[in-house]
């Protein structure tokens, strides 16, 4: 390693893989394992100047998933999750409530198509928040704050280097995690393990892959679930499969993928996201990352429809995935 290259880890959470020193730094800034990025600015300069040949369908395109209310999900019962929009859910494991990337609001210039499913300060009861990376559709500040403030003793769970943006939102009990790295187990009796993901990280101008990003695999005596974060398709999810066998439920997004020349690097496409269920070895595929909010080219309808037609219905978890409905686990 030279002086401007460097493996860091948090040194008090042990890996569950050998031979690993933690995330590489190049110049300060995290890399992916194949060091491709997403991308760069001329790319998103040829994608501005690029007619989308699906522009008729996609402003015809008038699909909404169907959004209910049920707040079961925070109270005691059995194994669930309840998808909240885009990549945020709250999964109940043991009579605790996990919450991920919480995003409740507009993007600054892109609305919401499907209204969050509940109000903030009733999102209750939540025992762990997992962040994946800090990118505003997966981070969302007055969404955290807001449902840190009902829920002051929280564990947030997060990617190297996040833990002071988080704790400026008002948590308190915040860890760190390299890639392979497991969560100091609490008597929840749940594991939490942090993952690689082929992404990247910026919340500013200059701040790119200052902070790290991943996915979780959450593990009990019932459950095995893989959480995937914000993805391209990558070995590494034939690599978690190596580590984390048995995996029971994917949650994988498969939204926001065209233009290819644009977003390959960065999102799984649907037939990506299908591929990476099977390299998982997973029994029952969850979509994510769609539908909520519109960063792309396709139609909003074209990824779940794309997914119906790659997958047999005992796949999915459900065929009918309704935001704010709870399903079983």
């Amino acid at each position: 390693m030279t002086e401007n290259n460097k493996y860091i880890h948090n040194p008090e959470l042990p890996f569950i893989k050998e031979n690993i020193e933690g995330n590489l730094l190049v110049n300060n800034r995290f890399v992916n394992e194949d060091r491709v990025f997403g991308a760069g600015f001329s790319t998103v300069l040829q994608w501005m100047f690029t007619a989308n040949p699906q522009r008729s369908q996609k402003k015809s395109d008038a699909y909404r998933p169907n959004v209910e209310h049920d707040e079961s999900i925070f109270h005691d019962g059995p194994d669930a999750i309840c998808w909240l929009g885009h990549s945020t859910f709250i999964l109940r494991i043991n009579n605790k409530r996990l919450l991920t990337d919480p995003i409740a609001y507009d993007l600054p210039g892109v609305k919401r198509l499907i209204p969050f499913p509940f109000k903030t300060k009733d999102v209750i009861n939540i025992d762990y928040i997992l962040l994946s990376h800090s990118h505003r559709d997966h981070f969302d500040r007055r969404t955290f704050k807001e449902i840190v403030k009902r829920n002051p003793d929280v564990k947030v769970y997060c990617p190297l280097r996040m833990k002071s943006l988080i704790q400026r939102e008002g948590a308190r009990f915040v860890t760190e995690a390299a890639w392979y790295q497991e969560f100091k187990s609490d008597e929840s009796g749940i594991r939490f393990v942090f993952l690689p993901a082929k992404h990247w990280n910026r919340r500013y101008m200059h701040d790119t892959n200052r902070e790290l990003w991943g996915a979780f695999w959450i593990g009990s005596h019932k459950q095995s679930i893989y959480f995937a974060g914000d993805t391209a398709y990558h070995s590494h999810f034939k690599d978690a499969r190596q580590v984390l066998p048995d995996i029971k439920h994917a949650m994988l997004p498969i939204g926001a993928y065209k233009p290819s020349f644009m977003m390959k690097d960065s999102h799984t496409s649907p037939d990506e996201a299908v591929q990476a269920f099977r390299d998982l070895g997973a029994e029952k595929f969850i979509p994510m990352h769609f539908a909520t909010y519109d960063l792309s080219d396709e139609p909003v309808s074209e990824p779940i429809n794309t997914v119906h037609k790659l997958l047999a219905p005992a796949e999915m978890l459900t065929t009918d995935f309704a935001a704010g409905r709870v399903y079983q686990l």
